[in-house]
């Protein structure tokens, strides 16, 4: 019995789980894994961020079976989502340590169930996920190696448990793709893997025809990673079309991370109308969790076919938004709306709040601080170019490059160097490899030594182009280009994909 004294709620929180613990370890240990109904049910409604629904099947499992661990599992997958869709500070320091007390009370648990490293493995990964989110990088990369070593017992013991292929495939593609400059992140990961071999763990959950109820409950899950993972690590990312259409098949998913996924499928591959289609028709309730990105992601679909209107998106995302990430993109891109409005002062003023808000978490926040800090009006020939070509306009974007004199708009070398990466990039998509390589090979001429991100992405586009065509010798030498370059925007994304190429081209799979 606990004495009655005050103590912080995070720590409250711990006892009484542990107190659990205890309760349920003078009980039936062969009822410690149970995936029973309740929790089927639990975790469909937290794919769906029914959070509340969700709550309330756990505790009523906990009340019928309070001996089951699964329900502990499922707490951990809410505060996951939680964390990883809202991205609050306040929050992530709140949570983090009932993830820890969960793992502590899992980790009690009956030894000889596939449920448990299974169980383990997750919760470490999920912890790992928003550690990074946050910054964490040591404790996350630590916390990797947990999860993997939980995942690879599973495969050992259990080889046929199919929802464990899940987590193993995330750990070897989080292995094949941390960039050198974290290499010492890699190091205490201590796992070897490649995307490739990620995926095709992902796809044998996704691919599941059998009878089993919980492995089949797992397809979404490893069709969401699979997506992901396909879209922004593969060698063609047109792969991904085949994942949209199963989800169109399973359209009675109305999950908002089954629409976030979809749609980032179809705007990578320049299907930008469908995407905006499927953005401005998502389903809208009061109960499920807040995904404001969606409304991000509909700003930029709106934005990308030169709609001023897509202002009142991105307003919408600041207003609500609490979280780390893409505020200050979003102020960016009011101000990129307001410059091509014709709008200057609008442009800077959207600029100074770039200054002024977030926390300048990601790639994108940081090439908007970039930007706002140059305090240069952006270049609008070359601005319209960029967005109309990211919604798959590329006759609109070549339009805006070709149908003008270029001394009426190219003016400095970084104007230059991004003209011909904006053609090279219209012709690669538009179907003119050959064109398009002999842009990039300009681009890099003009901008391998100077601070922009043209000349790496260049590089990184060739070694795409030659890998398709089966020249892995000029294929490796651009992915290593792309590597050697240090652009000021975008490092890490673009070196996480050129590590891709180069393990796929050493393990001679996709």
């Amino acid at each position: 019995m606990f004495t009655h004294h005050k103590r912080p709620k995070a720590r409250l929180s711990k006892i009484l789980l542990l107190s659990w613990a205890f309760l349920f370890s003078s009980l039936s240990l062969s009822a410690q894994f149970q995936y029973s109904q309740n929790c089927q049910k639990a975790y469909q409604s937290i794919i769906n961020l029914h959070f509340a629904d969700a709550r309330q099947l756990i505790a009523a499992e906990k009340t019928s079976d309070p001996s089951n661990l699964v329900p502990v599992y499922l707490e951990n997958y809410i505060d996951f989502l939680t964390l990883f869709i809202g991205e609050e500070r306040k929050q992530y320091d709140r949570i983090k340590p009932l993830f820890l007390a969960r793992i502590e009370v899992l980790e009690e648990g009956y030894k000889t169930s596939p449920l448990f490293n299974f169980c383990l493995g997750e919760a470490n990964l999920q912890l790992a996920s928003v550690e990074m989110k946050f910054g964490d990088y040591t404790q996350a990369a630590l916390r990797i190696r947990k999860a993997h070593h939980y995942f690879t017992e599973n495969e050992k013991n259990y080889p046929d448990f199919i929802p464990n292929y899940i987590g193993l495939g995330i750990t070897h593609v989080i292995g094949g793709i941390v960039p050198d400059s974290y290499k010492w992140i890699a190091n205490l990961m201590g796992v070897d893997g490649s995307v490739s071999q990620g995926l095709r763990e992902l796809r044998s959950v996704a691919d599941y025809s059998g009878p089993d109820v919980l492995y089949s409950q797992y397809r979404p899950q490893a069709l969401l990673y699979l997506a992901m993972v396909s879209t922004n690590l593969t060698k063609n990312k047109s792969e991904a079309l085949k994942i949209f259409e199963i989800f169109q098949q399973n359209n009675k998913q109305q999950s908002p991370l089954i629409t976030f996924a979809t749609a980032n499928i179809l705007m990578k591959n320049g299907l930008n109308e469908q995407a905006l289609d499927l953005l401005r028709q998502r389903t809208r309730d009061t109960y499920s969790f807040s995904f404001y990105y969606l409304d991000f992601m509909e700003g930029v679909a709106r934005m990308n076919k030169l709609d001023t209107s897509a202002m009142s998106n991105f307003l919408y995302f600041t207003y609500h938004f609490r979280g780390i990430n893409y505020v200050q993109s979003a102020w960016q891109k009011v101000g990129w709306l307001e410059f091509i409005s014709g709008d200057t002062s609008g442009y800077e003023k959207a600029m100074a709040k770039v200054l002024n808000s977030g926390n300048a978490g990601g790639e994108e926040d940081r090439q908007a601080i970039r930007e706002a800090q140059s305090k240069q009006l952006p270049n609008l020939v070359l601005l319209k170019s960029r967005l109309l070509f990211d919604g798959g306009y590329y006759s609109r974007a070549l339009d805006e490059l070709l149908n003008r004199p270029t001394k009426t708009f190219l003016f400095t070398k970084k104007d230059f160097v991004e003209y011909s990466y904006r053609l090279g990039r219209v012709y690669h998509e538009s179907g003119n490899p050959d064109k398009a390589l002999s842009y990039y090979k300009l681009t890099i001429q003009r901008g391998k030594r100077e601070p922009w991100y043209f000349a790496a992405a260049s590089a990184l586009q060739m070694g795409l182009i030659y890998e398709n065509r089966g020249d892995l010798v000029r294929a490796d030498s651009a992915y290593h280009v792309c590597l050697a370059c240090k652009p000021a925007d975008y490092k890490n994304s673009l070196s996480q994909k050129a590590k891709a190429g180069l393990n796929r081209i050493k393990s001679g799979r996709p």
